[in-house]
């Protein structure tokens, strides 16, 4: 047990914040179901003329359990892990997954238009590396505030 001050006493496994509890909750779980899903929406996705269409079965419900349930392990290990090793190789397997979901989809595109895909998500990427650099910014800003 560890005390902290007005939060009393806490488990040294559990040494959250009862309001970072939450928090951690909504992280872990929040992004597993978020991965389930995206696995199934990838086992619903079928090839058809027009490119692909969605077609959602008992096992598209299987694929989004078995993702998430999959996903909520690493989730867990990158929030509550005190091992710096732990928290990197967590990071890369969801990391390897993510990427992996991403370009999956890549198989049904046509080979001729490949060059426009890549254009856009060359597009996608300067655009969303913009964002992270603003977020970046204002994260030290708001840090340096609160310093003062």
């Amino acid at each position: 047990m560890v005390y902290c001050g007005e939060y009393g006493m806490l488990d040294v496994m559990t040494s959250e914040r009862p309001d970072d509890r939450l928090l951690n909750h909504i992280i872990i779980y929040g992004f597993s179901l978020a991965f389930g899903l995206v696995v199934a929406s990838l086992q619903a996705l079928r090839p058809n003329d027009a490119g692909f269409s969605l077609r959602f079965s008992w096992w598209t419900l299987l694929a989004f359990v078995i993702g998430a349930a999959i996903m909520w392990p690493w989730f867990r290990i990158i929030v509550y892990s005190e091992s710096t090793k732990l928290r990197r190789a967590s990071l890369v397997v969801v990391a390897i997954v993510g990427l992996t979901a991403f370009f999956y989809p890549m198989r049904l595109v046509p080979i001729e238009k490949f060059g426009a895909v890549f254009v856009g998500l060359g597009v996608a990427v300067a655009a969303l590396s913009v964002l992270g650099a603003l977020l970046v910014v204002l994260y030290r800003f708001f840090e340096s505030e609160g310093k003062h």
